[in-house]
């Protein structure tokens, strides 16, 4: 350092700070716009997949790609396969429905066609072709074989029962003709063919988790197409099992009480050509499930009940409650403006119809919960059991079972407040009065947690009681 002398005046160094530059900050800041919107645009272009067909079958670039009805991506481009042995078939998932490019996705062309069963794809005779898919839950995949015809069925779950069926001849096996018992489809024939050594035909027969229960290692099966003409003194005797089976075909089933136990996927079953008489008034009692439940649960049995009185003092007039009860063993649970009458109301007049026929009205009826009462009767073929009845602790996703012939409806957990010991169900939940007193039954175990209560405001789950019995570990209840 320099060493200033006496009296010399100091001088001061100017040096320039340092700074930053915009000159710098700016390209940087300009590149990482750049890149999101190149993001954002690759983002938007969606999820691209590639399907290979036999056949174009009309489809042109621009037509839709649709799931459930549903328009989920577009189509690219339609070209020729490199050796002219296909066609190649781009499009793009829409970026929200980019999970629907899975292994196991199954992708066909929309197009008219006509069958001996009706018409399908008809949106598309004054519209154009699209692609539909039915979504796999494999990993993320984007080349794919197309379908050349829809599936025959939309999915198969793994609780799902595949048979094989063999004739002599093909009969009125078709794919797609239906698997009746009693005349309700319980199955679907997916393919029929050759055995390996032409000695045979087999059909491969999906059964839904459901009806798995009615298939035993006893159960017969015949052939239900066409019509069986019978000629005698006094005429013609036709028989004809629907017009179904008529123009599809079709195959029959019955299994015996007793008939054994439940057969694994792949079991081979004999097709016979008609029914012996004694297969016809087999009555399994097998208890059939639902997809909404677990593997092994059951459905509930519910009778419809009628009570009808009259009311009035002067004048009178005749009314009437229609509603569902449930046979258990501990008697007969249903709600309690079902099962009783008031006070002001001559029990004389009352009448109880259930599942049709006269039931004594109880002159006590034990109240079993908020809503609902127990009677000591016994009226129902099926007893539903004890230990599938427990105590819900807090709103739960549940299903309610009330006419078999209609699809049960789930309730999810969310549509559910607790209120005055029941749980109120939301109000856009389509429940009318037909469901007064269904049954309720938790996804989670298929066991009874409660019944259905309809009035004019609202519907509400009438839970069971706290000294209910409760419920074992989910088994096999069949």
């Amino acid at each position: 350092m320099n060493q200033q002398s006496p009296g010399e005046i100091p001088t001061a160094t100017l040096q320039p700070e340092r700074r930053a530059s915009w000159l710098y900050v700016l390209p940087i800041m300009a590149l990482l716009f750049v890149g999101w919107l190149a993001y954002q645009s690759w983002k938007m272009r969606g999820t691209p997949i590639e399907v290979q067909f036999a056949e174009g079958h009309g489809l042109h670039a621009d037509d839709e790609v649709r799931y459930r009805g549903i328009v989920v991506g577009h189509v690219r481009s339609v070209e020729l396969a490199s050796e002219f042995d296909g066609v190649i078939v781009r499009a793009n998932l829409d970026p929200q429905s980019r999970q629907l490019a899975r292994a196991g996705t199954r992708l066909w062309v929309v197009r008219p066609q006509v069958g001996i069963t009706g018409v399908a794809g008809l949106d598309t005779l004054v519209g154009p072709r699209y692609l539909a898919l039915l979504p796999g839950d494999g990993p993320t995949q984007h080349a794919f074989i197309g379908l050349e015809d829809p599936p025959i069925v939309d999915s198969i779950a793994p609780g799902d029962l595949e048979i094989v069926l063999q004739s002599p001849r093909r009969g009125s096996m078709r794919p797609g003709a239906p698997v009746l018992y009693r005349q309700v489809p319980v199955g679907t024939i997916l393919s029929v063919g050759l055995d390996h050594d032409a000695g045979a035909v087999q059909a491969r027969v999906h059964i839904p988790e459901r009806y798995t229960a009615l298939i035993r290692k006893s159960s017969r099966f015949w052939n239900v197409g066409g019509l069986d003409a019978e000629v005698g003194i006094r005429g013609v005797s036709l028989k004809l099992e629907s017009v179904e089976t008529l123009l599809a075909g079709g195959v029959a089933l019955a299994t015996p009480p007793g008939g054994g136990d439940i057969v694994r996927n792949g079991h081979l079953f004999e097709l016979a050509e008609k029914p012996e008489e004694a297969w016809l008034a087999w009555q399994p009692m097998a208890m059939v499930g639902s997809p909404f439940l677990p593997p092994g649960a059951v459905m509930s049995a519910p009778m419809r009940a009628v009570l009808g009185w009259r009311e009035g003092r002067w004048i009178k007039s005749d009314r009437t409650q229609r509603g569902w009860v449930l046979q258990t063993d501990d008697g007969l649970l249903g709600p309690a403006d079902l099962l009783t009458v008031g006070d002001d109301v001559d029990a004389k007049s009352a009448v109880l119809e259930i599942a049709g026929h006269p039931v004594p009205l109880a002159e006590k009826a034990m109240p079993y919960g908020e809503g609902l009462v127990r009677v000591n009767a016994d009226v129902g073929p099926t007893h539903w059991p004890s230990k599938l009845q427990r105590v819900p602790e807090e709103p739960e996703d549940c299903i309610v079972v009330g006419d078999r012939a209609i699809a049960p409806i789930p309730l999810a957990a969310g549509r559910l407040t607790p209120v005055d010991g029941q749980w109120k169900v939301d109000p856009a939940v389509p429940f009318d009065a037909s469901w007064h007193g269904a049954c309720v039954l938790a996804r989670s175990d298929g066991n009874l947690i409660g019944l259905l209560l309809i009035t004019k405001e609202e519907a509400r789950v009438a839970c069971l009681p706290g000294q209910t019995k409760q419920a074992a570990p989910n088994q096999d209840h069949h």
